[in-house]
This record gives structure tokens, C-alpha cells and sequence, in this order.
């Protein structure tokens, strides 16, 4: 029994090592194949022992023993996270105070107009930003758009045009029902199931719907976008019932270029993308006799990951990122809200809390080191790991992208092939996987970032052409 015992266990090794190095070459993870290949010629090494020494096939046979043990154990589902299974609100320790809209360094640096009546309330109640806001604003929202590129115009271009999109729209985003139209008399059950085939019809990868809790929607209005400045500082209520949250996929091979041109270019196209669809949600609700408003570039009324976690869309990671199923953290979440009765789906426990406090690649990899490496912390009444959006957002600023690594070295943004699905799925059920699988995808695939290269249609300079590029990131793959 123990030598057809060791030759299946040991093809079983090869097998694992054959998918590894394959899987790997189409990810171009450079250690992760290599790796993969050095598994194959132990295994092959293994199988001659097998053969040819039989004086090896005890110890060896004690080896797969254990190896089969310890597959056992992973195989040994356990509880899932129940704060996850809660929703966003499961992290909930205290209590809740809902975040001002003007707090954003992205509101501060780009809507707050020097001299204006809300430039000097915010500003009077909170000096010490003043001059560090001043500074981001003399750069720009991107510094110079692609800067790490030298400003590659093709690149730059598909930027500013998916990001007029939003602006087109953005106008749009409130849809009253309109006049003398009825209320439509459809049972919830259907309306959840057409809004949810309607948003993926039009190109949403995955829809969830929750009722909207108001510890998300922002205290205050802060981001002006469309002139109308005298909105600024009003309380956000009375805001429709029900959320329907959606995601869009940002093209792995695209993000894998971070922080290069092409990541922010995947980002402005999934905005505009997400400023289509739920632009078209909120007006085909209005046609059906409610509310619906669309919350997208142009117009947030809610913090849109915690909702998403809420709509059953996944977990919220280290990164500040929503991390989904089958997507990781390449993904942007958009929503629209109406007063349409509909049925809420249920959180999700993915094991990402679990794995988040161990794994740390985001973290080790920010290059602003805007990721802390630390435990949760208490924030606004919620228990969060907190980004330092301050630092993140000068980075950005220096090299003229969005930055991505985070969202790309994120373990859970590989493709969602059969292998990482497979690994997923242990995580998400068994506890043994999610306390060791985070050290071992740090050792097969590493903790260093190193760009990836994108098609030659969106392909950008080398290093060699590129103007006051950055040093601190290995960049060197051309």
C-alpha cells in the first residue's frame, strides 16, 4: 500500500507544481513561476526516489502522511466572521458619527475656492489644513496627469475623456418621477430581479441591494460640482430607502501596471462606466414612478464600501478597498438609490478580516506608507484599519496616476482562474487557511512590487524616456 500511496501523493506535488508554474507565467509572477517550476523537478527528484531507492520510501511516505494530514485540516470548515456577516455595521463599537463630506482631501483640494464663503468656514474651523491643502492645490488633483510617464498624451488623453463622461452625466444624477406617472405595481421579488438583470445588462459584474443605513450617508454636503455653492454645508436626509450597489471590474492586466499610466486609465473608464449604469438605474426608477439618484463621481450622498458590504458585495480590506469574490480589490463600486421596495440580499464573510491582519503586503508595498501595518482602530465610532488619505493622496499627486499597488498586490486580485478560486474558497471556510495561506502567498508570490506589462496599445515609455521619475519603486521591466 505505501508505494502506490507515495506515486499518487507525489503526482498529486506535481501536479500542484505544473498548475503553479502555469498559472504564473500567465500572471507574469516571475518568483511565483519559478517556484512553480522548482516544485516540478522535486516532485520528478521524489518520484525517482520512489522508484529507485526503497530505503526512502518510509520517511517519505511519513512526509505525505503528514501533508495529507494537514489537507485534512484545511478541509475541516470553521464559523464565519460574524461581524462580516453583520455588515459594515458589525464593526460598530461605539458611538456612530457620521463623516462631513468637506473632510475629504479630495473636496478640500479641489472644491473649496480660495476666498469663498466656505473656504473661510472650513478653513476657520480648521486651520492646520490650510497651507498643507494649499500646497496639494499649486500640483493640481494629479499633479501633472502622468507624470510617471512623461505625461504620455495617448494614455493622458483616454483619461480626461472617460472622466468628461461623469461630467456629462453628473447633471443627471436626481431623478424625480415623473409627471403623472404611477407608482409601478410590482412585487418586490420581480423588481429585485429585474433591477439587479437590468444593472448587469448594463455592464455591472455584480449587483447587491441593502437598505440604507444612515451611518453612510454623509453628515454634511461637500463636493460641489455643478455651481451650486449654496448647497455647501446642508445637512444630507430624507434620502431614499433602498441601495442598489453595484461593481465594475478593472482589467487585471491593465491594473498590474500600477502606478503607471494605464491603472488610472482603467480607473477613469470604470467611472465613467459606473456613471452610465447608474445614471440609467435612477432614470428607468423615475420612469417607474419613484426616486432614484445615482451616486457616482459626481454626486456622493454615502460612503460606498461600507454599502457595499452591507449589499453582500464583499469585505472591506487593510487597503480601504472593497475586496469582492471574484475580483479582489480591482473593482469600483457605484449605487443608486430609490424608494422602489425591494429585496435586501445578506452580507458576506469572505475571510478577508482574517487574512488582512496578517498578510501586510499592501501595506509593506504603499509607497507612501499610507497603509498602516497596525491593528484596527477606532474611527468615528467604527473599528477600521484608517488609510492616511493625506500622504496617499501626495503621492498620487507626485507621480500623476491614482496609484493602484495596493489594489494590485492585493493576493485576492488575481484572476479568478480555477487555482485561485479554489484557494479562495479555503480561506473563506477554513480557519487553518486563513492563519497560515497569508504567509505562504507571501512566500510563493512575494512582498515586492514590480510593475507588470500592459498590451502595446496601451504600453507607455521606459524609464530611460520618462521625466523626473520617481525612485522609489522598481520600475525597471522594460
Amino acid at each position: 500500500m505505501l508505494f502506490p500511496f507515495l506515486i499518487i501523493s507525489d503526482l498529486v506535488f506535481l501536479g500542484m507544481g505544473a498548475v503553479l508554474f502555469k498559472e504564473s507565467i500567465h500572471e507574469q509572477e516571475k518568483r511565483a513561476t519559478w517556484i512553480g517550476f522548482l516544485f516540478m523537478l522535486i516532485a520528478l527528484a521524489l518520484m525517482a526516489a520512489i522508484i529507485w531507492v526503497p530505503m526512502a520510501r518510509l520517511p517519505l511516505g511519513i512526509v505525505f502522511g503528514l501533508a495529507a494530514v494537514g489537507g485534512i485540516i484545511f478541509c475541516i470548515p470553521g464559523p464565519q466572521n460574524p461581524r462580516a456577516l453583520k455588515g459594515a455595521i458589525g464593526y460598530a463599537v461605539g458611538v456612530i458619527e457620521r463623516l462631513d463630506e468637506s473632510f475629504s482631501v479630495f473636496v478640500r483640494c479641489r472644491g473649496l475656492r480660495e476666498g469663498s464663503r466656505e473656504y473661510k468656514t472650513f478653513y476657520t474651523a480648521n486651520p492646520e489644513l490650510e497651507e498643507p491643502d494649499k500646497e496639494r492645490r499649486k500640483k493640481g488633483l494629479l499633479g501633472k496627469l502622468g507624470k510617471i510617464d512623461a505625461g504620455y498624451q495617448p494614455n493622458s488623453a483616454m483619461v480626461h475623456a472617460a472622466f468628461e463622461m461623469d461630467d456629462f452625466l453628473g447633471e443627471y444624477a436626481i431623478s424625480d418621477p415623473f409627471e403623472n406617472t404611477p407608482e409601478a405595481d410590482l412585487d418586490p421579488v420581480k423588481a429585485t430581479r429585474i433591477v439587479k438583470n437590468l444593472g448587469k445588462h448594463l455592464g455591472a459584474e455584480m449587483v447587491g441591494i441593502c437598505e440604507l443605513n444612515e451611518a453612510w450617508i454623509y453628515a454634511k454636503r461637500g463636493e460641489i460640482h455643478f455651481g451650486n455653492y449654496e448647497d455647501w454645508g446642508k445637512e444630507l436626509k430624507d434620502l431614499p430607502k433602498y441601495a442598489v450597489v453595484f461593481i465594475t471590474e478593472m482589467e487585471r492586466e491593465h491594473v498590474m501596471s500600477a502606478p503607471h499610466t494605464p491603472s488610472v486609465v482603467e480607473s477613469a473608464v470604470n467611472y465613467a462606466r459606473g456613471a452610465h449604469i447608474s445614471t440609467i438605474l435612477g432614470r428607468w426608477f423615475a420612469h417607474m414612478g419613484y426616486r432614484g439618484i445615482a451616486e457616482n463621481t459626481r454626486n456622493y450622498d454615502v460612503i460606498l464600501p461600507p454599502l457595499a458590504a452591507d449589499a453582500g458585495l464583499g469585505e472591506v480590506g487593510r487597503h480601504g478597498y472593497l475586496i469582492a469574490p471574484k475580483f479582489g480589490a480591482r473593482v469600483r463600486i457605484f449605487a443608486t438609490l430609490t424608494d422602489m421596495p425591494l429585496i435586501p440580499d445578506k452580507p458576506i464573510s469572505l475571510g478577508v478580516e482574517e487574512f488582512c491582519r496578517k498578510c501586510m503586503k499592501c501595506a509593506d508595498s504603499c509607497p507612501s506608507r499610507s497603509i498602516t501595518t497596525g491593528d484596527m482602530t477606532v474611527c468615528r465610532g467604527f473599528e477600521k484599519w484608517k488609510l492616511d488619505e493625506d500622504s496617499c493622496f501626495a503621492y498620487w499627486a507626485r507621480v500623476g496616476t491614482d496609484c493602484s499597488i495596493c489594489m494590485a498586490i492585493c493576493p485576492y486580485s488575481r484572476p479568478d482562474s480555477y487555482f485561485h478560486k479554489f484557494i479562495r474558497w479555503f480561506v473563506a471556510h477554513s480557519p487553518a487557511a486563513k492563519a497560515v495561506f497569508p504567509y505562504i502567498d507571501n512566500f510563493i508570490y512575494g512582498k515586492r512590487w514590480k510593475a507588470r506589462k500592459v498590451p502595446e496599445w496601451l504600453s507607455y515609455p521606459k524609464r530611460s524616456e520618462a521625466e523626473d521619475y520617481p525612485t522609489t519603486l522598481n520600475d525597471d521591466h522594460y
